[in-house]
């Protein structure tokens, strides 16, 4: 089940993804079975251009094709932007390659922001993302 808007899915996930969740200003939507948190994304930072993206997992089920639909739907077309943008530690091998399967394409780099490594900056345009074809399950073809 995917949930929109749960506070306390917010709060974990930043925890996990090294922010702070804002429910004032933050979104967070989840995947959620029998009650327990799979997984999620916080978007942060809307400037009518562009949202930042946040993601923590739990298991890898998390991921679905209604979760992959709603994680680039709500921005590129609810929200119109024209870029995505996700923050990911240099040494957080597992993430970055995640991000760049989705098609995340790594648009700068900062040095020595972290103990571990250097801050990678990911952006995705929305005429290079092939998700938005998508259609959620149970949603009419025609």
């Amino acid at each position: 089940m995917i949930v929109e808007g749960n506070h306390e899915h917010g709060h974990i996930l930043a925890k996990d993804s090294g922010v702070h969740f804002n429910p004032v200003c933050d979104k967070v939507i989840a995947t959620v079975v029998g009650g327990k948190l799979l997984g999620g994304v916080i978007y942060q930072g809307y400037t009518k251009a562009s949202i930042g993206i946040h993601c923590a997992s739990y298991s890898p089920y998390w991921f679905n094709q209604d979760m992959l639909w709603i994680v680039f739907n709500y921005p590129f077309e609810q929200l119109n932007v024209s870029k995505l943008i996700g923050q990911v530690p240099s040494s957080n091998l597992r993430s970055l390659e995640f991000c760049l399967k989705l098609g995340f394409k790594e648009e700068t780099r900062v040095t020595d922001v972290f103990e571990d490594g250097d801050l990678l900056v990911l952006s995705m345009r929305r005429e290079d993302c092939r998700w938005l074809k998508l259609k959620p399950r149970g949603a009419s073809s025609g």
